[in-house]
């Protein structure tokens, strides 16, 4: 997970997602902050950082806001 990035798209309430890469792949996931820990849905995975941003934006109907 040290390579993995925060991703924040535009408004408020549940805005959070995370990018993560393993073998080749660009993993999406939906983050649900918690009070104790945060929970991660995934939400599909893709060849580039490019086409798994398109899934961020394409599941929450907003644009990038920050990437980190």
């Amino acid at each position: 997970m040290a390579n993995d990035r925060k991703v924040v798209v535009e408004g408020g309430g549940a805005n959070l997602y995370r990018i993560s890469e393993s073998n080749g792949w660009f993993y999406a996931y939906k983050v649900d902050v918690g009070f104790f820990s945060d929970s991660n849905r995934s939400i599909g995975r893709a060849r580039s950082l490019k086409d798994a941003l398109d899934l961020i934006k394409s599941h929450s109907g907003k644009e990038i806001k920050e990437i980190g």
